[in-house]
C-alpha cells in the first residue's frame, strides 16, 4: 500500500492543487445577527502530498458587488509555486445568492488557469456549480484544456538496440480533461477548536491520447484558529494510486466588523475547486529517426570473428564485408572491437562506427549516444579504407603499412573521418580532389611517410566546409598537414583548430592556394608545432588566387628550420584581412613571423598582436610588400622579440608598393643583430601614416629604431613616442644611433614628431634626422625626450646633398652624459635647412659642444633660433652657431639661454673660409665659469658677419669679444 501511495503521490499536484476544501457553506441554525457586508480576502496556502511535489500559494478573494446577506458577485485569484520553480496561477468570476428562506445557497463560476511546464505554459478553462443546505455541500466543477495539450517529447532513458533499430524511452506531460463532484458537512464539533467537517468525492480525467480513469477521494478540514484551516486526506485512483492529502492555509480578512454573519460566510466562501491544471506523463518507446529525412536509422552490427547472424543486434555479421553489401545510404554498420581481415570501402552514404569513442546520432529528440559508445576498444583493420559520397568513419585503428594510404578519399563530396588511429601509413589521411563539406576531427596519425593529413581541392570544385580539426601527427616525412587547392578550385571556410604536429620534414601545417582559386576564411586556432623541416605554418596564396580573410590565434611553433609562420601572397594574388594574435614561436631558423605581399599582390589589414618570438635567425617579424604589393594598415600590438639574428621587427615596402599605415604599440625587443625597429619605403614605394607607442628595444647591433626612407620613395608621417631605446647600464647597448630618421636619395618624409621617450646606453647619436641625396623632411618635431650615456651627439639635425629640412623644433628635451655635442643641426654639402628651433633644452655633461648648428660646403641655413636652454658641464663651447666654406646661416638668435661650466666659450658666433651670416643676435643670456671667452662672435678675412646684436647678456668670470672683417656690430655690455 505504501508503495501505491509513493508511486502515486504526483497526482496530488495536479487533481488537488490549489486553496483548498474549508469550511462549509452554511452553519448550523443559530442566533440572527445583522448581515454584514463581505469584505477581500488575502489568504497563504502550503499543500504537500508527501513526496514529489510541495508547493505554495497566494490567494485573494474581491467582492465586485453584493447585497449583503442575499447575493455577491465575486472574484478570486491564485498564484502558485511549487518547490521545482514552476508557476501556476488561475482566476475565476463567480455568483452566489441565498434563497428566500436565506437556507440554501446556490452559485457557480467560471475560470481560466495557467500552469508552467518545461519551454512552455499550459492552459485550461474551467467551470462550475455548488449548493448549500441544511449545513451540507455538493459541489461539481469541469476541467477543459485549451491550447496546446502536451508538452514536447524528451528522452525519458537510456537508448537501446532492437533487432536493426535504435530505440528511444520517451516522455512528455499531457493535460487532461475532466472533472469531479464532492459533497459534505459537519460531523463532529471539537470543542474549542471548533466542528470537524467531513468531504468525499469522485473525479474523473481523461489525459490526452490516453485511457480516462475514474477515482475517489475523501478528507477532514478542522479550524483550530480565526483564519486558519487545516486539512488531511487521501485519495486513489487507478492511475494515480494512493496518495496522502495535506494543506495548511491561513487568510486574512472576511466578512469585515462587527457581529459575525453564517450568512456573510457563506457568501464570501472560497471556491472549492482543483486550482492546477490536471497533467499526466505519458511514456514511450520510439524509433530513432533521421531528423533530416524522418526515416528511421538502420543499424547493421558487426562483430568481427563471431558467429553467423542477420546482422542484428542479437545476431551480428561475423565480418564486415556483409553488412557493405547490404547498407545502403544513411545506415550505419556498427563494428565492435576485433581484427578485420583487411581493408573495405565504404559504400555511398553509409557510416561505419565503432564503440570506441562517444558515437552521437542526430535524433528527432535531439542528440544521443549509441549504447556502448566510449569504451575506447577499436576495430584492428589492416589495410586502407576508402571513402565514398557522403561517408563516415569513425573509431578504428589502421595499420596499412608505409606504401599504402591510411584513409583515402578521391574524387567523392562531403566525407567524414572521425576518431580514427593511423599507426603507419603513406598518407595518414589523403583526401583528393573532393568537394562539399568535409570533417577530420580527432584523429591520430602515428607515423607517415609522406604527408600526415592531405587535403586538395582541384578542377574548380567547390568545398563549403572543410573542418580539419584536433588531429595528431606523430611523425611524417613531408607536411603534417596541408591543404593545397588548385586549378580555381574553392573553399569557402577552412577551421584549423588544436591539431598537433610533432614532427614533420616540410612544413608543420601548410595551407597552399594555387592557380585562380578561392579560400574564404581560414581559422587556424591552438595548433602546437613541434618540429617542422621547413616553416612551422605555411598560409600562401599564389597565382592569381585569393584569401578573403586569416585568423590565426593561440598557436605555438616550438622550432621550424625555415619561419615560425609564413603568410604569402604573390603573382598578383590577394589575402584579405589578416589577425594574428596570441602566438609564440620558440626557434626560427630564419624568421620569428614573415607576411608578404609581392609581385603586384594586394594584403588587406593586417593585425598581429600579443605574439612573442624567443629565437629568429633572420628578422623577429616581418610584414613586407614587394614589387608592386599593394598593404592595407599594419597593426602590430604588444611583439615580443627576445632575439632576433636581423631585425627585431621589419615593416618594409619595397619596389613601387604601397602601404597604406602602421601602428606599432607596445614592441619588445630584447636583442638584434641589425635594428630593434627597422621601417622601410624603398625604391619608389609610399608608406602612410606611421605611429611607433612605447616599447623597449634594449640592444640592437645597429641602430634601436631606424625609419628610412629610400630612393625616391614617401613616408607620409613618424610619430615615435613614449619608446624606451637602450639601457641606461649598459653603454653599447645600441651599436648605432638610438633612433635614426633618414631620407635617401630623392625621397621624402612629410612630417616627423619624436615625442617623450627615453634613450641610453646608445654608441652613436641619440636622435638622428637626416636628409641626404636629394631628399626632403618637411618638418619635424622632437620635444620632451630624455637621453643619457649617449656616444654620439645627442639630438643630430642634417641636410646634406642638396637635400632639405624645412621645419625643425628640438624644445623641451632633456640629455646628460654625452659624448659628441649636445644638439648638433647641420646643413652640408649644399644641403639646405629652412628654420631650425632649439628651445628649453636641458644638457649637461657633454664631451663636444652643448648646442652646435652650421653651415658648411654650400649649405645653408635660413633661421637658427636657439632660446631659453640650459647647460652645464659642456666640454667644448657652450654654444655655438658658425658658417664655413661657403655655407650661409642667414639668421641666428641666441637668446635667454643659460651657460655654466664650459671648457671653451660660453656662446660662439663665427664664420670662416668663405661661410657668411647675415644676422647675429645674442640676448638676455647667461654664462659662468666659461673656459674661454663668455660671448663670442667673429669673422674672418674670407668670411662675412653682416650683422651681430649683444645684448644684455649677463658673463661671469670670462670676456667678450668680437672681431669682424666685414658687417657691424652693436654690444652693450661688458664681462662683469
Amino acid at each position: 500500500m505504501l508503495q501505491r501511495i509513493v508511486r502515486g503521490v504526483g497526482l496530488l499536484g495536479v487533481v488537488v492543487a490549489g486553496s483548498g476544501w474549508l469550511t462549509p457553506v452554511l452553519a448550523g441554525p443559530g442566533p440572527r445577527v445583522v448581515d454584514t457586508p463581505v469584505s477581500p480576502r488575502l489568504g497563504v496556502t502550503f499543500d504537500t502530498n508527501g513526496a514529489f511535489r510541495e508547493f505554495a500559494s497566494l490567494t485573494g478573494f474581491v467582492p465586485l458587488g453584493q447585497v449583503p446577506g442575499q447575493h455577491l458577485w465575486f472574484l478570486q485569484g491564485q498564484a502558485r509555486l511549487d518547490t521545482a520553480g514552476v508557476l501556476g496561477s488561475n482566476v475565476q468570476l463567480g455568483y452566489r445568492t441565498l434563497g428566500p428562506d436565506q437556507a440554501r445557497l446556490n452559485g457557480g463560476y467560471v475560470g481560466f488557469d495557467t500552469q508552467d511546464y518545461d519551454g512552455g505554459s499550459f492552459y485550461q478553462l474551467a467551470a462550475g456549480v455548488e449548493q448549500g443546505w441544511a449545513g451540507w455541500e455538493l459541489r461539481g466543477n469541469l476541467y477543459w484544456p485549451v491550447g496546446d495539450r502536451a508538452s514536447g517529447t524528451s528522452l525519458g532513458g537510456a537508448p537501446f538496440f532492437q533487432g536493426n533499430q535504435l530505440r528511444l524511452p520517451t516522455t512528455r506531460q499531457v493535460t487532461m480533461a475532466g472533472g469531479d463532484v464532492s459533497v459534505g458537512g459537519a460531523i463532529a464539533h471539537l470543542g474549542d477548536l471548533g466542528p470537524l467537517h467531513g468531504y468525499g468525492g469522485l473525479y474523473y480525467y481523461a489525459p490526452l491520447d490516453q485511457g480516462s480513469f475514474l477515482g475517489g477521494r475523501a478528507w477532514l478540514t478542522a479550524n483550530p484558529a480565526a483564519g486558519l484551516t487545516l486539512q488531511l486526506g487521501a485519495q486513489y485512483d487507478p492511475r494515480f494510486g494512493a496518495n496522502l492529502l495535506l494543506q495548511t492555509s491561513f487568510s486574512w480578512g472576511g466578512s469585515g466588523s462587527g457581529a459575525e454573519s453564517p450568512r456573510s460566510i457563506a457568501l464570501g466562501q472560497p471556491i472549492q475547486r482543483t486550482m492546477g491544471i490536471a497533467t499526466a506523463t505519458d511514456r514511450r518507446i520510439e524509433t530513432a529517426l533521421n531528423p533530416d529525412t524522418n526515416q528511421a536509422y538502420q543499424f547493421y552490427h558487426v562483430q568481427p570473428g563471431g558467429g553467423p547472424g542477420d546482422g542484428s543486434v542479437a545476431a551480428p555479421y561475423p565480418g564486415i564485408d556483409l553488412a557493405l553489401a547490404v547498407a545502403g545510404s544513411g545506415d550505419r554498420i556498427y563494428v565492435q572491437p576485433g581484427s578485420l581481415t583487411r581493408g573495405f570501402t565504404i559504400p555511398a552514404g553509409v557510416h561505419v562506427l565503432s564503440p570506441g569513442p562517444v558515437q552521437p546520432l542526430r535524433t528527432q529528440l535531439g542528440t544521443v549516444a549509441l549504447p556502448g559508445s566510449g569504451s575506447g576498444s577499436r576495430p584492428y583493420v589492416p589495410g586502407t579504407v576508402v571513402m565514398a559520397n557522403d561517408s563516415l568513419l569513425s573509431g578504428f585503428t589502421l595499420d596499412p603499412g608505409p606504401d599504402q594510404d591510411g584513409i583515402q578519399a578521391n574524387g567523392v563530396r562531403s566525407v567524414t573521418v572521425q576518431d580514427n588511429h593511423i599507426l603507419a601509413a603513406r598518407n595518414g589521411i589523403l583526401l583528393n580532389q573532393v568537394s562539399g563539406d568535409l570533417a577530420v576531427q580527432r584523429n591520430q596519425v602515428q607515423a607517415a611517410t609522406q604527408n600526415g593529413i592531405l587535403l586538395t581541392v582541384t578542377e574548380a570544385a567547390t568545398v563549403e566546409t572543410a573542418d580539419l580539426s584536433h588531429n595528431q601527427v606523430g611523425l611524417a616525412a613531408g607536411n603534417g598537414l596541408l591543404v593545397r587547392l588548385a586549378d580555381s578550385s574553392q573553399i569557402n571556410r577552412l577551421h584549423l583548430h588544436q591539431n598537433h604536429i610533432n614532427q614533420a620534414g616540410a612544413n608543420g601545417l601548410g595551407v597552399l592556394v594555387d592557380s585562380n582559386s578561392r579560400l574564404g576564411t581560414v581559422d587556424i586556432q591552438q595548433t602546437q608545432i613541434g618540429q617542422a623541416g621547413a616553416n612551422g605554418l605555411l598560409l600562401l596564396a599564389d597565382n592569381g588566387s585569393q584569401i578573403n580573410q586569416v585568423n590565426l590565434q593561440q598557436n605555438q611553433v616550438n622550432q621550424a628550420s625555415s619561419n615560425g609562420l609564413a603568410i604569402l601572397a604573390q603573382q598578383g594574388s590577394g589575402l584579405g584581412a589578416l589577425n594574428l594574435r596570441h602566438t609564440t614561436v620558440a626557434m626560427a631558423g630564419d624568421n620569428g613571423v614573415l607576411v608578404l605581399a609581392a609581385g603586384g599582390s594586394a594584403l588587406g589589414p593586417v593585425a598581429i598582436s600579443d605574439t612573442a618570438i624567443e629565437t629568429a635567425g633572420a628578422n623577429g617579424v616581418i610584414v613586407a610588400g614587394q614589387a608592386g604589393a599593394t598593404l592595407a594598415t599594419v597593426t602590430l600590438d604588444n611583439l615580443s622579440v627576445v632575439q632576433a639574428g636581423a631585425n627585431g621587427i621589419l615593416v618594409s615596402a619595397d619596389q613601387g608598393s604601397t602601404l597604406q599605415g602602421v601602428a606599432l604599440i607596445q614592441p619588445q625587443v630584447g636583442e638584434a643583430a641589425g635594428n630593434g625597429i627597422l621601417l622601410l619605403a624603398d625604391n619608389g614605394s609610399q608608406v602612410g601614416a606611421v605611429r611607433l607607442e612605447g616599447g623597449t628595444i634594449q640592444g640592437a647591433g645597429q641602430n634601436g629604431v631606424l625609419l628610412l626612407a629610400n630612393k625616391g620613395s614617401r613616408l607620409a608621417s613618424l610619430t615615435v613616442t613614449q619608446t624606451q631605446v637602450g639601457h641606461s647600464r649598459d653603454n653599447s647597448a645600441i651599436a648605432g644611433n638610438g633612433l635614426l630618421i633618414l631620407a635617401d636619395q630623392g625621397s621624402q618624409i612629410e612630417t616627423a614628431s619624436i615625442t617623450g621617450n627615453q634613450l641610453a646606453g646608445v654608441s652613436a647619436s641619440g636622435v638622428q634626422l637626416l636628409a641626404s641625396g636629394q631628399s626632403r623632411v618637411d618638418s619635424t618635431e622632437i620635444q620632451n625626450n630624455q637621453l643619457h650615456t649617449i656616444g654620439g651627439e645627442g639630438l643630430l639635425v642634417i641636410a646634406d646633398g642638396q637635400s632639405q629640412l624645412t621645419q625643425v623644433a628640438l624644445t623641451r628635451n632633456q640629455l646628460h652624459t654625452i659624448g659628441g655635442s649636445g644638439i648638433q643641426a647641420i646643413a652640408d654639402g649644399e644641403g639646405q635647412l629652412s628654420a631650425i628651433d632649439i628651445t628649453a633644452n636641458q644638457i649637461h655633461q657633454t664631451t663636444g659642444s652643448g648646442i652646435q648648428v652650421f653651415a658648411a660646403n654650400q649649405g645653408g641655413i635660413d633661421s637658427a633660433q636657439i632660446t631659453a636652454n640650459t647647460l652645464t658641464t659642456i666640454g667644448q663651447d657652450g654654444i655655438v652657431a658658425f658658417a664655413e666654406t661657403g655655407g650661409q646661416l642667414a639668421t641666428v638668435s641666441m637668446d635667454r639661454n643659460q651657460v655654466s661650466a664650459a671648457a671653451q666659450d660660453g656662446l660662439r658666433l663665427f664664420a670662416t673660409n668663405g661661410g657668411t651670416i647675415e644676422q647675429g643676435q645674442i640676448r638676455q643670456n647667461q654664462t659662468q665659469q666659461v673656459g674661454n671667452t663668455g660671448v663670442f662672435g667673429f669673422a674672418d678675412s674670407t668670411s662675412r658677419l653682416s650683422s651681430l646684436a649683444v645684448v644684455s647678456n649677463q658673463i661671469q668670470g670670462s670676456s667678450l669679444h668680437s672681431a669682424l672683417s666685414t658687417g657691424t656690430a652693436r654690444i652693450n655690455q661688458r664681462p662683469q
